[in-house]
């Protein structure tokens, strides 16, 4: 038995940030780490002739917003859609892989606070000076964190991770794989916590 479970998300997702918030605690719960991956649900949804939930026609898209509103208060988290929405996160990504070989042990604290501060007050997500900043004052080199974002290491990682997710059948996020069984949305957390603790069903 794995005793990771994969991790798959978009900065940009709403469900992923409800997500991101409680993973690391419940892995911890059942003796499992979490493999962060983040990935551009853009390319995904070019693989899969989807497009955002905010994006479709009104009747869903206005659904898809109020579900949001109303998870996030029944998960207790503050949420503010942001405007614009969505956009991309190729550097916020790309910061991401740097911290798993820069800074493992903090991935987590750097994913928790950046999705948490995008979805609740006016942040500039995927903005490099900004990311330096936030890399910052978790006690890190934030202009490494910058470079990191220019660099074609770190931009083929990330273009790697991406074809992997599309390779994998991943067509939203957030997505978790625990021993090879896959669980899509946040809503999906009861189910994955239910394997966690019984081995599967």
């Amino acid at each position: 038995m794995s005793k990771r479970i994969e991790y798959w998300f978009d900065f940009v997702s709403p469900y992923a940030y409800l997500t991101t918030q409680v993973i690391e605690q419940l892995a911890k719960k059942y003796d499992r780490e979490v493999d962060w991956h983040p990935m551009l649900l853009g390319v995904v949804f070019k693989h899969t002739n989807s497009t955002p939930l905010t994006m479709r026609p009104p009747v869903m898209a206005d659904y898809h917003k109020h579900d949001m509103e109303r998870s996030a208060r029944f998960a207790g988290l503050p949420f503010v859609l942001p405007e614009p929405f969505p956009i991309n996160t190729q550097n916020t990504a790309r910061v991401c892989l740097w911290l798993k070989e820069a800074a493992p042990a903090q991935v987590g604290e750097f994913v928790r606070n950046v999705t948490r501060t995008y979805f609740s007050e006016p942040a500039a997500l995927n903005d490099i000076a900004w990311l330096g900043q936030q890399v910052k004052a978790m006690g890190l080199d934030g202009e490494a964190a910058m470079a990191a974002c220019e660099n074609p290491y770190y931009k083929d990682l990330l273009k790697s991770a991406c074809e992997e997710a599309v390779s994998k059948g991943i067509f939203g996020a957030p997505w978790l794989i625990v021993d090879g069984e896959a669980f899509w949305g946040n809503d999906r957390l009861p189910q994955l916590e239910k394997w966690l603790d019984s081995g599967g069903f």
